[in-house]
């Protein structure tokens, strides 16, 4: 009897490692994508980029790769690119984002795809920021004719969302951290933020419809560096008259720092391009 209670629990064991297994080995993570994905002048520096990075660019995709989040799926979709703007798409993402790296910070932070969409949003509404990011999933919603009509201020600022949605994901799977000096300069209460004290709280982000934590506020950070030259931000964020306690010039001190020590990156060399 103790022999059949012994393997009765042996097999008991087997069948949760078993499901267990199951879950960690989703079908939604399991490489199923076929490169190239079509014949066009692009296509070879997908393939060659996956055969470096070990990350897919799709520009054809299902509503589950884009979605599909683990433990949820978001609730607004991606529609796939026009292919007259695949193309002008990647050299954004190439120009604005890739390069500007090195590659040992690239292996460590990309994601298993970037997706190329024309826009996403629910329906015909179009999200205002262009960009999306999961666990496993970088979206960038701008291969339409939109990007290529942009002013090179817009361009910027482009790149600086970008830069926020794709570190959002590094973070999200612990491939950059939030400095712990950063942490020690984050207001104690984020509710009491507004537009007429954020300057002095040391949050350049936007205070109103959006719920502010540590993260946003990093994000806001990352966002702010690589759409602004070091010029424009010492005229305006970091002029006394804004920055009353300093705070802002701190924290963004800590992020030049933490890139530049860690990672050997200099994150405003992005903010300064053009």
């Amino acid at each position: 009897m103790r022999r059949y209670y012994l393997l009765l629990a042996f097999i008991l064991m087997i069948l949760m490692a078993c499901r267990k297994e199951a879950i960690l080995t989703s079908p939604a993570e399991v490489p199923g994508y076929t490169l190239p994905q079509g014949n066009h002048s692009y296509d070879d520096s997908i393939v060659q980029f996956y055969k470096k990075y070990n990350c897919y660019v799709l520009y054809r995709f299902t509503h589950t790769d884009f979605a599909y989040n683990y433990t949820e799926m978001r609730e607004d979709s991606a529609f796939n690119a026009n292919p007259a703007y695949i193309g002008y798409t990647l050299r954004f993402v190439y120009d604005q984002l890739i390069k500007l790296y090195p590659d040992v910070f690239l292996q460590k932070t990309l994601p298993f795809k970037i997706l190329l969409a024309s826009y996403i949003g629910k329906g015909p509404a179009r999200d205002a920021d262009g960009f999306a990011s999961t666990v496993s999933t970088l979206t960038v919603g701008w291969a339409d004719s939109t990007l290529l009509n942009k002013t090179p201020a817009e361009t910027k600022k482009l790149r600086g969302l970008l830069h926020r949605f794709y570190m959002e994901r590094a973070y999200r799977v612990k491939s950059v951290d939030i400095p712990l000096a950063f942490q020690q300069l984050v207001p104690f209460d984020y509710s009491t933020s507004n537009e007429s004290n954020q300057y002095s709280m040391g949050i350049v982000g936007k205070v109103t419809g959006q719920s502010m934590n540590v993260v946003t506020d990093y994000l806001d950070y990352i966002e702010m560096i690589t759409s602004r030259s070091k010029a424009e931000l010492d005229a305006t964020l970091f002029s006394p008259a804004v920055d009353t306690k300093g705070l802002i010039k701190r924290k963004y001190e800590v992020m030049i720092n933490y890139f530049a020590n860690t990672f050997d990156t200099d994150l405003q060399a992005v903010g300064n391009r053009p």
